[in-house]
């Protein structure tokens, strides 16, 4: 007799679905909400990317690659940008001390690379005229500065220190070497990156007429204290604007404390 048709015989066990556990539904779940948080904030921080327009890194999506995932780790945060307790407290050019405090708060900055001022804008025209101001920085100091495309920002209109300058380097800040001669550039928004000696960019920035570029620091000291990470030093600063005559000729001043700084020359002439 077949074993199978006993009475006694026991019937196999049928298969059963296993019970799915709460912490596997957990998971799934948290991870599928932060796909899909990646993925939005991605898309987000991609349009905020090129919405500003072309900086430095490549104007594509490889640049925003780049800038985000790579560069943005070793920057400041965004909050941190006007922090100044880095730089020293004396020291600074007398004109600078001199200068008042910038009216109506700060605008709103965003971006890493590029970093561009969204409030508080100049008039239309005020582009042009510090155009011609940087121009003027030139003609007023043929020896000390040049002017073309800037080495960080290829669409952009930059100072330089002259040349001939680099003939005695040791009179030169480390700044300008590193910079490859590059005091700073405008953008198309009239916001400018300029360079300055710490004292200046400590008081620049804490009467509100600047902040530093998110590059602008000192690596901490599990990253070896580096310095000029991405070629950018830690008193690189983001200009804002000129709104007035007021701001303007308050920018005439900071171009040339930055001509000061990075030429190693006092004798700088104004714009």
């Amino acid at each position: 007799m077949d074993l199978y048709t006993l009475p006694n015989a026991t019937e196999p066990p049928q298969p059963t679905a296993s019970p799915i556990s709460i912490p596997s539904i957990l998971s799934a779940t948290t991870l599928t909400v932060f796909l899909i948080s990646l993925v939005y904030w991605c898309v987000q921080d991609f349009r905020l990317y090129i919405s500003l327009g072309p900086g430095g890194p490549p104007y594509n999506i490889w640049g925003w690659l780049l800038t985000s995932f790579i560069v943005r780790p070793f920057t400041l945060a965004a909050d941190e940008t006007t922090w100044t307790g880095d730089y020293p407290d004396t020291g600074c050019h007398k004109e600078i001390e001199a200068l008042p405090e910038r009216a109506r708060g700060r605008p709103v900055v965003l971006g890493i690379a590029p970093q561009r001022q969204l409030t508080q804008l100049a008039e239309p025209d005020m582009n042009k005229r510090v155009l011609s101001l940087l121009s003027s920085a030139v003609q007023n100091n043929p020896k000390l500065l040049q002017q073309r495309l800037s080495e960080f920002e290829k669409h952009h209109i930059a100072l330089f220190v002259h040349p001939s300058l680099f003939s005695k380097p040791a009179n030169l800040p480390e700044t300008a070497i590193r910079s490859r001669g590059e005091l700073g550039h405008i953008h198309d928004e009239t916001s400018l990156h300029l360079y300055f000696s710490p004292a200046d960019a400590k008081v620049i920035i804490e009467k509100g007429w600047a902040e530093r570029h998110r590059c602008a620091r000192t690596q901490p000291w599990w990253f070896g204290c580096k310095k000029f990470m991405f070629k950018i030093g830690d008193t690189f600063l983001l200009l804002y604007a000129p709104r007035d005559e007021a701001e303007f000729g308050v920018l005439k001043t900071l171009i040339r404390a930055s001509a000061r700084f990075m030429t190693g020359q006092e004798d700088i002439a104004e714009p």
